[in-house]
């Protein structure tokens, strides 16, 4: 009966989940941005934090994205900076990003896999508005929630992942001592 009860434990604990919500299914293209086109400065209390690279394809990330952990997206074909900001302050997010010119990603963490990049490598258009930058192929257009801070290190040092994979092998071996 015990063996049953860690054994449930174990995958209740392995099961990772992330909210996703999709507001449109259709794929418009984004296009490069104007040569005049620039990510806004501030709006909804966050700051502009530059031109992050996406984590999904780095080595040792695990295929998680930059702002995924306990994360929320949103993505359709009007998305402007704006309407991401709004939308990851409505959910109470540390972090807004743009990716691919209609992706918005919301999250308390950015991952320590992520790395900031010239702001040049953030070139797509917003599909919403033309003139706004929103992130890239695997480019991030950053925001940092600056209202209401609690002074922690706005970035998550040494990686979620690690953590969650160091919580997971103690579970195993407390598990594999139970058998």
């Amino acid at each position: 009966m015990l063996g049953v009860i860690a054994r449930a434990l174990i995958c209740a604990l392995l099961t990772v989940c992330t909210l996703v919500v999709a507001q449109d299914t259709s794929i418009v293209i984004p296009t490069t941005a104007a040569p005049s086109a620039t990510p806004l400065p501030s709006g909804e209390d966050y700051t502009y934090a530059g031109c992050w690279n996406e984590t999904v394809e780095v080595a040792n990330a695990g295929g998680v994205r930059a702002l995924a952990e306990r994360g929320n997206s949103s993505t359709n074909n009007t998305m402007t900076i704006g309407d991401c900001l709004k939308f990851c302050s409505s959910v109470d997010a540390q972090y807004a990003g743009l990716e691919y010119g209609r992706e918005c990603y919301c999250s308390p963490y950015l991952s320590s896999f992520s790395e900031k990049l010239e702001d040049s490598n953030c070139s797509f258009a917003c599909n919403g508005n033309g003139s706004e930058i929103c992130g890239g192929q695997l480019t991030i257009t950053l925001y940092n929630k600056t209202s209401g801070s609690t002074g922690v290190a706005w970035r998550l040092q040494g990686g979620g992942q690690a953590t969650w994979y160091a919580l997971a092998f103690g579970f195993m071996l407390f598990a594999a001592f139970l058998w």
